[in-house]
């Protein structure tokens, strides 16, 4: 990961600015715990979705809605989560995120319908996105070296490839184990402990270095924004299981004008020197401009696929949650394994590591589709594991690289506004693949079975994690020296 020449123009970027103390890398650690509650609860409902839908007597769209919700809300709000941080303070914007998220976590426990579980899930990812985009921010204005900087996104990198495949870990035991009688319940009640610690820890270690801007929220941007990512995604979500009528082709069209309105409004915010909500210089960065779609292809592809192979592994392969956690538990740990090599790759062999990862990616998927077709339900378990290992291995480097070269030049002003642009193509794309490959799969499955729908699914995706690479490959490339 290289920070590019426009970034070396800022004193705070400077390698000779002082080294981070002790305790600068104390309170990352908080915040990395912020952050992995967030990424983790993306997918710890995977596992117990076959649970929570029998249980609640749920539709397989409601249970779609389960994570999709939390995903949805989580994009709409992130940047401006983000720009709330730059506006009032990352630290105290932070710890609030906390407290709502731990509020959120128990409503979501306390759930009795599927409709009431949804609308917990929605207000738990609005929480995220308020927590969330700070860490990525108070990384950008604490961390004043480059080589640092470079290590603490790789660091929050890695945490986001940890969080989605210890989701799957962590609900399979906490469902197998049934603490208290708790069921699914206990999933989102983990949280509780979680949140407390990391809000006392935060009010101990966390320090929020950089200066708030002298500006008030674009409340207009804010709605365009927020009403157009949810009226897209929403509409993607509930059409492609429930079928495309009026009402939802009205909602995405209207959500993509105000998407469109939204670009418009910002570059008018900028035109007349006001504090839009997404600066339209961020675009001017290559490593911005390139990392959105790079994100939405590697995350979506990411998202949908852990979303549905642990539909697969219970449904039909008739895994128990705890099962379907340990089948994912070798791939967790060779993703652990690879998020922490990847800076020592990349410095020995240089940035096209981080393509040739997602085209690692591929090849596992197209195993993994192998193992599907050519062995039986009985025996796929392990049939299985060398294309998840590959996917894993290939998954660390990418989520540890991807985000700190996206977010390379991003001045400390604009660091929340850029940190909530990211992760919004993050947690929309997420949403979309599970929606869209969803969709798929349970067409393909409803025609010619499980086995039959997984596998066509994990081709698509395969096309999909190579168009990863090929992004990756420009996002990566060295830029043309400027003259000054």
């Amino acid at each position: 990961m290289e920070l590019d020449a426009s970034a070396m123009v800022h004193g705070e970027l400077a390698s000779d600015s002082p080294m981070a103390a002790k305790a600068q890398w104390a309170a990352l650690w908080v915040l990395l715990l912020g952050a992995f509650m967030g990424f983790l609860d993306i997918f710890i409902v995977n596992v117990a979705n076959p649970s929570i839908q029998t249980e609640m007597h749920a539709t397989f769209a409601d249970i779609q809605l389960v994570p999709t919700g939390y995903t949805l809300a989580y994009a709409a709000g992130l940047v401006t989560g983000g720009r709330l941080g730059d506006i009032f303070g990352r630290r105290r914007i932070f710890l609030i995120g906390v407290v709502t998220f731990a509020v959120t976590s128990a409503a979501c426990a306390a759930a009795r319908s599927p409709g009431f579980l949804v609308g917990a899930r929605i207000l738990q990812g609005l929480a995220a996105a308020v927590m969330i985009p700070q860490v990525l921010a108070l990384v950008q204005v604490t961390f004043r070296r480059n080589d640092e900087r470079t290590r603490a996104i790789g660091l929050y990198g890695a945490v986001i490839g940890l969080g989605v495949l210890a989701g799957q870990i962590v609900g399979g035991f906490l469902i197998e184990w049934d603490v208290a009688g708790l069921g699914w319940r206990a999933i989102f009640l983990v949280n509780v402990p979680l949140c407390v610690i990391t809000f006392i820890a935060g009010l101990m270690l966390v320090k929020d270095r950089g200066e708030r801007l002298a500006m008030k929220l674009d409340l207009g941007g804010v709605i365009l924004l927020g009403l157009g990512l949810f009226g897209l995604v929403h509409a993607l979500v509930i059409g492609a299981e429930r079928g495309w009528i009026t009402s939802l082709v009205l909602e995405m069209v209207a959500g993509t004008l105000l998407l469109g309105l939204f670009i418009v409004w910002e570059r008018r915010m900028a035109r007349i020197g006001g504090a839009p909500l997404l600066p339209p210089q961020l675009f001017k960065q290559r490593g911005f401009s390139m990392g959105l779609p790079t994100a939405l292809f590697f995350y979506g592809v990411n998202g949908a696929f852990v979303f549905l192979l642990a539909f697969y592994l219970q449904h039909a392969m008739d895994f128990t949650p705890l099962g379907s956690a340990l089948e994912f538990t070798p791939m967790a740990i060779l993703t652990s394994v690879s998020s922490m090599l990847c800076g020592k790759l990349i410095a020995r062999f240089g940035q096209w590591v981080v393509p040739v990862a997602a085209v690692l990616m591929g090849i596992g998927l197209l195993a993994v589709w192998a193992a599907v077709e050519s062995v039986s339900t009985d025996g796929q378990a392990m049939a299985l594991m060398p294309g998840l290992l590959l996917y894993g291995c290939g998954g660390g480097i990418v989520a540890t690289s991807l985000i700190g070269m996206a977010l390379s030049g991003i001045v400390p002003e604009d660091a929340g506004a850029a940190s909530g642009g990211i992760l919004t193509a993050v947690q929309a794309s997420e949403a979309a693949g599970v929606a869209g490959i969803g969709a798929l799969f349970a067409g393909l499955a409803a025609s010619g079975g499980f086995v039959h729908g997984f596998g066509i699914s994990a081709i698509v995706l395969t096309a999909l994690s190579i168009l990863t690479a090929a992004f990756l490959h420009f996002l990566g490339a060295p830029q043309p020296s400027q003259a000054s």
